[in-house]
């Protein structure tokens, strides 16, 4: 991997700012509602008996999931496909593996979390699609903020797509998810060459497959953008930071795809502290506040945040530190990655070695870049 990997992940100024339209025009599936003008699209959906969903939005979503559904007859046609039932056992057992192997110690984790986990907003800059995770620490939040600079491609219409380009779609999907579930995040490099052979693109698929497997159901999916003053709006003419909004279960994802450097940021910055103090959620996030060019949004989290759960690669533990901020430390910190070895933090490991000024406790497995309970750390900050 090289730096260029992660600046692409998490919001690199180099990196253009002209974005995609995002959702823009009709979004076709059968008997889904769909506005006569292309922003603002909505697809509702909602959930059916036995788990199984008997609507347009959830039975896709299961359906790219790898799981039963009830719903348009095209799709129950497919899933009796062997290309669809090998990605259903490919799905079924990634979601094993990291439910088995790594869900049951967040689960336990959360018990240090206390109300953290149920915050009124969750904000997860640089996180790009990543729900799975912030839904596995965070699983009462009412709505969730993610933001990076992946695209938010619109649905294909289903309808002028041949069987064989939705089957073989499958396999981008299932390529892309298996990085975050086994690696704990996205590498978006990889996952544009992965999606690029799909014609489900970009990040509303993943965060639909990711609700489904969550055992949540999807109300609704529409095409947002936001204000200057970070009202939420259709994706009209003139708004910024194109995004989506997907009802699951009750609660509101949303996602931005928005440049966080310095310049930039605002309008979701402002759409975040609209709802209230957050609860900021940072990791593998490639040290990019530890640099001149991200002050305005480390500002942000450090003086919005009402709590933070970051790894090393957030907010600086000396930012931290000096904040005002009650932390506890978990885990081991004794340097990063060979990649980042120029943002190694002397004072944390110090922190981390003589259990001093903050109480360090263990952590039972790895997250973010670090993969090994031996050498990984997480660190709560509360105000």
């Amino acid at each position: 991997m090289t730096k260029a990997i992660f600046g692409s992940i998490t919001g690199s100024p180099r990196l253009s700012r002209a974005f995609l339209t995002l959702l823009s025009g009709a979004v076709l599936l059968a008997g889904c509602a769909v506005s006569p003008e292309g922003d603002g699209t909505s697809i509702s959906g909602g959930g059916g008996r036995g788990g199984e969903s008997l609507t347009p939005a959830n039975d896709l979503a299961r359906f790219l999931a790898g799981m039963p559904g009830n719903g348009s007859p095209r799709l129950r046609k497919l899933r009796d496909t062997a290309e669809w039932k090998a990605h259903q056992q490919r799905m079924d057992q990634l979601w094993a593996s990291f439910e088995r192997g790594y869900l049951p110690h967040v689960r336990s984790f959360r018990g240090e979390l206390g109300g953290m986990t149920s915050p009124g907003v969750l904000f997860y800059p640089f996180g790009g699609p990543d729900y799975l995770y912030a839904h596995a620490f965070f699983p009462g939040a009412s709505n969730y903020v993610l933001v990076g600079l992946e695209s938010a491609d619109p649905l294909p219409d289903l309808a002028a797509l041949s069987d064989g380009e939705i089957l073989s779609s499958l396999g981008g999907i299932a390529r892309s998810l298996q990085s975050s579930l086994t690696a704990s995040y996205f590498v978006t490099k990889d996952m544009r060459v992965d999606l690029a052979s799909s014609r489900f693109r970009g990040t509303l698929p993943l965060l639909m497959v990711m609700a489904a497997r969550n055992g949540q159901s999807i109300g609704a999916a529409e095409a947002v953008g936001l204000t200057a003053s970070g009202a939420l709006t259709s994706r009209s003419a003139g708004s910024g930071a194109p995004g989506v909004r997907v009802a699951v279960g009750g609660r509101n994802l949303y996602y931005f795809r928005e440049d966080l450097s310095d310049g930039g940021g605002r309008r979701v910055m402002n759409f975040v502290r609209s709802k209230g103090a957050p609860v900021t959620f940072i990791k593998s996030a490639s040290y990019l506040m530890h640099s001149g060019g991200f002050s305005g949004v480390r500002n942000f989290i450090l003086t919005e945040s009402r709590a933070i759960l970051q790894d090393a690669s957030g907010v600086p533990y000396r930012n931290l530190n000096d904040s005002g901020f009650r932390l506890t430390l978990y885990g081991n910190y004794s340097g990063t990655l060979d990649i980042f070895a120029s943002h190694g933090q002397s004072d944390l490991a110090e922190a981390y070695r003589t259990g001093s000024p903050h109480p360090v406790k263990p952590l039972k497995f790895g997250v973010g870049y670090l993969r090994t309970s031996s050498n990984a750390c997480l660190i709560v900050a509360r105000k």
